[in-house]
């Protein structure tokens, strides 16, 4: 794909999120979790209408029933694209941005400039709950593999746990994809370390963050029958774009942190 730098709409790519989801038993009418994906963008720049540069962190936030993702090369040559196109008002690049990626996505997609100060001002911020990183596991195996999942025993908690140390694959260039896990779960107590090999088990399976995240929400579902689950995965930034994606039952969504890596 060729880089330009005038506005060119037509280097959006976009991935139809049924397939995924039939190969995990769900379907459309029926998705057992709500959320929705964000994206920040942090290599974002146009002119105004005197031809001077203007920079911002775009923020999208996808909604879980779009018939499509963006594949996220594109979008990189495609906001690439604004770099030397003139603007007159800030709100028409917005307006372009949402009229665009919402094509793409096949749904509505909210847009949000961030203005450096702002992005500075969120900081970096740390992941509630406990992190299972510390857990002195053995581990041997690196492919997907759902069997790790299992109980510690049938006392009802409630907890929040994270990681830093997934890593999966792009399925388009064979990259590591690295990533913050946070689960949090009601119901009967899920094994960490099995937990843990679980998640490391996705260190040589190539996917896209939407579809991993809606993964590890089914696998657990199907495994551990928590009686209630929430799965946020914090993708770190590669070519000036980081993912977020939340998969929860509920419609409390986590608060946006963005994690040290991003």
């Amino acid at each position: 794909m060729q880089y330009v730098t005038t506005y060119t709409p037509s280097l959006l790519e976009s991935l139809p999120r049924l397939e995924n989801r039939q190969a995990l038993g769900i379907t459309e009418e029926d998705l057992p979790f709500k959320g929705h994906d964000v994206w920040n963008a942090y290599e974002f720049t146009w002119l105004n209408a005197k031809g001077k540069p203007e920079v911002a962190m775009a923020r999208f936030q996808v909604p879980l029933k779009s018939v499509n993702i963006v594949e996220s090369k594109s979008l990189k040559f495609y906001l690439g694209s604004y770099s030397n196109t003139p603007f007159a008002h800030r709100i028409e690049v917005i307006q372009t941005l949402e009229t665009d990626l919402s094509l793409a996505a096949m749904a509505p997609v909210s847009v949000a400039l961030l203005t450096p100060d702002k992005v500075l001002s969120e900081g970096i911020g740390l992941l509630p709950g406990n992190s299972i990183d510390h857990l002195d596991v053995d581990i041997s195996e690196y492919h997907w593999n759902p069997d790790f999942l299992e109980l510690e025993s049938y006392v009802a908690v409630r907890e929040t746990l994270f990681t830093h140390l997934f890593m999966s694959l792009c399925p388009i260039t064979g990259q590591p994809d690295f990533a913050s896990i946070m689960i949090q779960y009601s119901g009967n107590s899920i094994s960490h370390e099995g937990l843990l090999r679980y998640l490391i088990s996705y260190r040589e399976h190539a996917e896209f963050a939407e579809q991993i995240t809606e993964r590890i929400f089914i696998d657990i579902m199907n495994q551990c029958s928590p009686e209630r689950l929430a799965v946020s995965a914090r993708f770190n930034r590669r070519g000036g774009i980081d993912i977020n994606t939340h998969r929860i039952h509920e419609e409390n969504l986590p608060a946006e942190v963005r994690v040290w890596r991003q």
